[in-house]
């Protein structure tokens, strides 16, 4: 991965420095080449809040306009060099983007398009009225100033190698950022938001830096297409621009840098080639994208994941090192008359839980007794209506799930939860996200569990392509690369035959010799039974019976409620 990239951008340096060089290249090709680069940057733009974190933003060009209109006001106004105008411009358009996107930010999907299609044009729409007398409504700004470096920036040449060296710093940047912590945490955002909230990541913090660095990107591409163009009209940042936009990802491919680069090729070069049939572009960029989707649906560059080898984690790693102090039988966690109610039907009921620490507590209870309702209110993805839960003493009732898991609460999932798009090593990194490691440190701390549960060898695998079972132990893996002190495991064994539910309950086993205490619910009692160290039984969303292993089996109100007469 690290030469393919490095190969690229030497590729796209080399490309953009001879371009203009070449004998048969004019004036009118370097003018196209200039818009080539600024979409490209307006793909960049978009691509970190499409491609990476996966906000379906059909109104980016509004930050676009607000770039190149801040540029268009200050210069024409206050005489503001237009070069001086380009962090301004980037900030006018993230500050912008923090005003309207925090309302909204928690939305997905479709709601979140349809919100920020309805910002593209109410900004198109104020900059046609112009209700404070700055935009020059429909007719625009005229008259902006061309940039000076030392010299006046006028010419074709001079304008190409300016829009090209910010794309070359911008798409240098961007790389590393996709390999980074960060850009892992907008992966897995992307992927699964639930999942990326039990693992620690402040999914809402992480989905609006991405809104506003895609929206400052934007305003930098605005601020050079105002220098350029020394005009701006609302005209020129319509829904059709946006839409471009979402062609040039899409084409190239979503999460795609090099793709980026292709998908702004298409888009720019395909009406100055064909220009007979220009006014029909739409029409032929959607049946470009229906034909991608269809045969290729990762795009024409589709993205590589990142790749690890065994040398990145040093030494490969024989033995998981304990985790956390043994415990001492002590209270862990405690649940306090816990109520929780959906409309009119009680899923929690005034539950009070011990879970010591040290220990395997098994939770079980028929189907509907409320026992992942209760998995929930522990780890905040729900809140109850009434009553505490405590971590070590701590109130944790009202707590974010991210909060909560960098406490030391880790959790699996009753189906499982993997970012499925991503490699199984990227999964497990994911899982560390709260610790900050340096890059090779933090491969290192990922390869442990993975070691210790047998997926080190298919650490570059995606993990929708492992079998259920062994997407069950990345399930696991992934949660103890947080580091937790209390694991708790939904169903772990549901949909696993006997070998590999045997080889599971050993696997608990060893993670409990490390100190960890372990919370499970499970329907499978020859689990419940072999590795339980303590018993919680719950029925209609009370605790109905708790105690070792033998004195649950042997409890007449147990075996009437869950266990059935007929098992005695």
């Amino acid at each position: 991965m690290k030469r393919t990239g490095r190969l690229t951008l030497f590729a796209l340096v080399a490309f953009t420095a001879v371009f203009p060089l070449l004998p048969f290249v004019g004036s009118y090709a370097v003018d196209v080449g200039f818009y080539v680069g600024l979409y490209v940057l307006l793909g960049l733009s978009l691509h970190v809040v499409l491609g990476e974190v996966g906000l379906l933003d059909l109104g980016h060009v509004a930050f676009y306009a607000i770039g190149a209109y801040t540029t268009a006001i200050l210069n024409t106004r206050f005489q503001v060099p237009t070069l001086v105008l380009l962090p301004l411009s980037a900030l006018a358009a993230a500050l912008f983007a923090v005003i309207v996107s925090a309302p909204i930010i928690h939305l997905r999907g479709d709601y979140f398009c349809i919100v920020t299609i309805g910002i593209g044009e109410i900004v198109r729409m104020v900059l046609v009225n112009d209700p404070l007398g700055w935009t020059g409504g429909a007719n625009g700004i005229n008259g902006i100033a061309n940039p000076t470096i030392g010299v006046r920036i006028q010419s074709p040449l001079q304008f190409y190698a300016v829009v090209w060296l910010v794309v070359l710093a911008v798409f240098n940047g961007l790389r590393l950022l996709q390999r980074s912590r960060v850009g892992r945490a907008w992966n897995a955002i992307r992927e699964d938001e639930v999942a990326a909230r039990a693992i620690g990541i402040d999914v809402r913090g992480y989905k609006l830096l991405a809104f506003v660095l895609g929206a400052a990107l934007a305003g930098v591409a605005g601020n050079l297409y105002a220098d350029k163009t020394m005009s701006v009209a609302p005209e020129n940042f319509s829904f059709l621009e946006s839409s471009l936009l979402f062609c040039i990802v899409l084409l190239g491919g979503v999460g795609s840098l090099p793709g980026v680069l292709l998908g702004a090729a298409v888009v720019v070069i395909f009406p100055e080639v064909f220009r007979g049939v220009a006014t029909y572009r739409l029409l032929f960029f959607g049946l470009a994208l229906m034909l991608t989707m269809a045969f290729r649906p990762g795009g024409l560059w589709p993205r590589r994941r990142q790749q690890f080898s065994a040398g990145d984690a040093g030494v490969e790693p024989e033995a998981a090192p304990p985790t956390a102090a043994p415990g001492d039988g002590g209270p862990l966690l405690e649940v306090r008359g816990a109520k929780l109610h959906f409309g009119g039907v009680v899923a929690v009921n005034g539950l009070d839980l011990v879970i010591p620490a040290g220990r395997i507590t098994s939770l079980i209870g028929p189907n509907g007794a409320g026992k992942t309702a209760a998995f929930n209110l522990i780890t905040g993805f729900y809140t109850p209506d009434a009553g505490q839960v405590l971590f070590r003493g701590q109130d944790i009732t009202r707590r974010k799930p991210h909060l909560i898991a960098r406490l030391g609460i880790a959790r699996t999932f009753q189906h499982v939860r993997l970012f499925q798009g991503m490699s199984c090593l990227e999964n497990v990194l994911a899982g560390a996200h709260a610790h900050a490691l340096p890059p090779r440190r933090a491969v290192e701390a990922a390869a442990v569990p993975m070691k210790q549960l047998g997926l080190w060898h298919d650490r570059a695998e995606l993990a929708r392509n492992l079998p259920y079972g062994r997407q069950r132990y990345l399930e696991i893996a992934r949660a103890l690369a947080m580091r937790p002190t209390l694991l708790i495991l939904d169903e772990p064994c549901a949909g696993l035959n006997d070998k590999e539910s045997a080889e599971l309950m050993e696997v608990l086993r060893r993670i409990s010799a490390e100190g960890i205490t372990l919370l499970l619910v499970e329907h499978d009692m020859n689990v419940v039974m072999g590795v339980s160290d303590h018993v919680i039984v719950m029925n209609q969303g009370s605790k109905i019976a708790e105690g070792t292993p033998r004195q649950i089996y042997d409890d007449p109100k147990v075996i009437e409620a869950y266990l059935g007469k007929g098992d005695v």
